[in-house]
């Protein structure tokens, strides 16, 4: 049962939020962030200081005391908000981005487990399936890829890639099939 402190970069006490939540280990979330304020650098770069016993990090001028239990959430509600991939690699990204399709996914979910049970458990265990088809098919194509970069001199003189090949291409038409026969479901289930 952890303590949420809320703020934003245009909030006037947002300093004074931010340094409590670091000394006493709180939950920040900052709201409506379009960019990165710079003062946020040091904490995310976990540029800590260790003097006497105590973990320090410097905000601004300031050094403050810094509690492991501490975490920073940054949320925004603009979907085209591009953040520099040096930004990317320091914190964890989390899309909860809504589409008209997932949402039509989700209340056909919800009908089909109400309504007929048994014709809900037939969707998931096709979209399971198309799930894993879609890998084979990639693991198919990587493994092509991977024979014709290994084939030293011209491709049409080593037959065991031509042998490959059509291994390949029967496994993909397969697989295709079994994707197209399951879309066909799914469009009948919807």
């Amino acid at each position: 049962d952890q303590k949420i402190a809320k703020t934003s970069f245009l909030d006037g006490g947002f300093m004074k939020t931010l340094a409590s939540a670091i000394r006493f280990g709180t939950v920040l979330l900052v709201q409506d962030v379009e960019a990165i304020d710079p003062i946020l650098n040091p904490i995310l770069n976990k540029e800590l200081m260790r003097t006497g016993g105590r973990t320090l990090v410097r905000l601004g001028s300031e050094d403050i005391d810094y509690s492991p239990k501490f975490v920073i959430i940054l949320t925004t509600r603009n979907s085209a908000v591009r953040l520099n991939p040096d930004l990317c690699s320091r914190v964890t990204l989390v899309n909860f981005t809504i589409t008209p399709a997932s949402l039509q996914s989700q209340a056909l979910s919800m009908l089909l487990k109400t309504e007929r049970p048994e014709m809900e458990g037939k969707r998931n265990n096709l979209l399971k399936l198309r799930g894993e088809q879609n890998v084979k098919l990639r693991e198919l194509e990587e493994k092509l890829l991977d024979k014709i970069s290994s084939v030293e001199g011209s491709i049409l003189d080593d037959d065991s890639v031509i042998k490959s090949m059509e291994e390949i291409k029967t496994e993909a038409k397969i697989v295709e099939e079994a994707v197209a026969g399951g879309e066909i479901v799914m469009a009948e289930m919807e």
